[in-house]
């Protein structure tokens, strides 16, 4: 008999975090001049969506408890390997699968130390990591890689009925991950895994399956947001995801899902990457410089994360009152 999936989705818990996405829209509007423009607007949803194609990969790593520190460098190598192919005429198809397969490798690889070697999921991934920047550094050998591909282009900047494609692309994406996570068998032994891998053991779930299955899908998906920001200057380089994988777990951890595992989800992750998006954007029309803008991101982020657990603390402690009358 197939279970019931239960899961418990951080959309349910982030009214924190809805309050501070208003708030920074409001500072924003008032600090940087064309911050509420359509033509501005336009470039958030589609930083949102590179941001959000990746931290779904990364929802799924944290809902099992582990990580994927190999997602930025997986963006690069994935870039590199189609803008070279591409470069070298090969054809359009073959470069972006040839780009896909090589995410999905490394996320194989992942799984399969994570899952099958029971490596630590940090130093596994940690060590992946520099094998995918490694490799995009021989394959370019530290230079740009330029492509004259108008469909390489048209992904990182056409447009289907006046919406970007990376936003229509990242939507249907998006859709069928949430529904796997939240309506299927896997999407449940992943919950199972994440609230306690042991127990998920004894009651028969293939637990190395699944882990490689989740880090597959994360590599393939990262692998699909570097080709993305090559497809946006239709050309690639060794360093175009260089940070995305923490801004990838930033995303999902504001989102409501903890590192433990087992609770979070999806619903939260995409309002997390709106936040980091807003606050991204609104801070570069600032003009302030790239370290001011980390440091000013993580505090942001902090302030965030501390008013979301106020307020859920809050939510706690009257439903207690509420059981004790």
């Amino acid at each position: 008999m197939k279970p019931k999936i239960k899961t418990l989705d951080a959309g349910k818990d982030i009214a924190g975090l809805f309050i501070g996405i208003v708030a920074l829209i409001i500072i924003m509007s008032i600090a940087a001049e064309g911050f509420l423009s359509w033509y501005n607007f336009q470039n958030v949803l589609k930083d949102f969506s590179i941001l959000l194609i990746v931290a779904t990969g990364m929802t799924l790593a944290i809902l099992l408890g582990k990580i994927d520190m190999s997602a930025g460098s997986v963006m690069s190598l994935s870039a590199i390997v189609t803008t070279i192919l591409l470069a070298n005429g090969v054809h359009i198809a073959f470069a972006l699968a040839a780009g896909v397969i090589s995410g999905g490798l490394i996320g194989l690889l992942n799984g399969y130390l994570v899952g099958v070697q029971k490596l630590n999921h940090f130093v596994a991934t940690f060590a992946t990591m520099s094998i995918a920047k490694g490799l995009a550094l021989v394959a370019c050998d530290g230079d740009i890689i330029s492509s004259d591909s108008e469909v390489l282009l048209f992904i990182g900047t056409g447009k289907i009925l006046g919406v970007f494609f990376i936003i229509w692309f990242t939507a249907i994406v998006y859709i069928l991950m949430l529904y796997v996570t939240n309506r299927t068998k896997f999407g449940y032994e992943i919950y199972s895994i994440g609230g306690s891998e042991q127990v998920a053991m004894l009651s028969g779930i293939k637990t190395y399956r699944v882990y490689i299955i989740a880090y597959v899908i994360a590599g393939i998906l990262s692998a699909i947001g570097g080709i993305f920001l090559a497809g946006k200057a239709n050309s690639g380089n060794a360093t175009i995801g260089d940070g995305y994988e923490f801004n990838a777990i930033a995303t999902v951890l504001i989102g409501g899902t903890p590192f433990d595992g087992g609770k979070g989800g999806l619903l939260g992750t995409a309002v997390g990457a709106f936040f980091i998006s807003v606050l991204r954007n609104g801070i570069s029309l600032m003009g302030f410089t790239p370290a001011w803008q980390y440091a000013l991101i993580g505090i942001a982020i902090l302030i965030t994360i501390l008013v979301d657990v106020l307020i859920n603390e809050r939510a706690k402690r009257e439903e207690k009152r509420r059981v004790a009358l």
